[in-house]
């Protein structure tokens, strides 16, 4: 077979695009298979066990920012999380097990101000670029790029979404370390409002499902929801990456600031504000 130099490049730059990821971490691509069978959205993981996981359950996930490291972890028994992806032509299936050896009821979350939330409260934090753009910034309102919440309670759990609202003109969002040194939260023109969604996740755009179960070592959580947005065909179909990561939130005292955070990928700069750093998730048929 003849190739010109133009079809060579263009062969080139197809393979660039393809192996281009989210992350700078090579390990944050997630290969999601189509589901076959029905999953049961109940907290249960019976569903799941032909699914392949990726576990966190090394030193190399943990945030290191806000105060926070692995410097308490004291293995998996303390903190460990493992997720499974699967996916159909209307909706995304999520299911992570959890092991947290002290899980506590929220408090940020019921607070009505911003001195703390459901990033100070056991849970899951799942972060989506449904489009696959990139976008460095995403507000409230905003049904394709997000940073959602989902906070343990073995009665009331609760969802929230996007936190930050554009507001031109105010100073950068900071966070104050024990030393009295501080670090970004956002950026500058930014300002945090808090998005529970809890009652309106089941609704349009989303048509969401979450259920939590707790577990002989601490719980399990299992999502299913709708991807504005997104192109739900396997990627040699037409479909494209999407970006995505996946956070365990561990409170052990039930109140203040977090004592650790374990990440997929986004453990750099404001992750949570820049789909750049996110992982990587690739749809694919069986």
């Amino acid at each position: 077979m003849k190739f010109t130099a133009l079809s060579l490049l263009a062969t080139a730059i197809t393979i660039s695009a393809t192996a281009q990821s989210f992350s700078p971490y090579d390990w944050a691509t997630y290969y999601a298979k189509k589901k076959t069978t029905e999953i049961k959205i109940d907290g249960e993981l019976d569903d799941w066990k032909s699914v392949k996981g990726i576990a966190l359950d090394q030193e190399k996930y943990f945030f290191v920012g806000q105060g926070m490291s692995s410097s308490k972890w004291k293995g998996v028994a303390d903190l460990y999380g493992n997720f499974k992806v699967q996916w159909d032509e209307g909706y995304v299936y999520i299911a992570v097990e959890v092991w947290d050896d002290k899980v506590t009821v929220p408090h940020g979350s019921i607070l009505n101000d911003n001195s703390s939330g459901s990033w100070d409260d056991d849970g899951v934090e799942i972060m989506f670029d449904n489009d696959g753009c990139a976008r460095s910034k995403y507000y409230i309102g905003d049904s394709i790029h997000h940073e959602f919440h989902f906070v343990y309670d073995a009665k009331t759990p609760f969802v929230f979404d996007n936190f930050w609202i554009p507001d031109p003109g105010a100073p950068q969002p900071l966070y104050t370390l024990p030393s009295g040194e501080t670090e970004p939260l956002a950026y500058a023109g930014e300002a945090m409002s808090k998005n529970n969604v809890t009652e309106s996740f089941s609704k349009s755009p989303y048509g969401g499902i979450c259920k939590f179960r707790r577990t002989e070592k601490g719980y399990n959580l299992e999502v299913k929801m709708r991807m504005p947005g997104a192109i739900m065909k396997p990627i040699n179909a037409g479909g494209q990456k999407i970006g995505f990561d996946i956070c365990v939130n561990d409170n052990d005292e039930g109140k203040g600031p977090l004592k650790q955070q374990l990440h997929w990928s986004g453990m750099n700069a404001l992750f949570w504000r820049d789909c750049r750093y996110f992982g990587t998730l690739v749809l694919i048929d069986r």
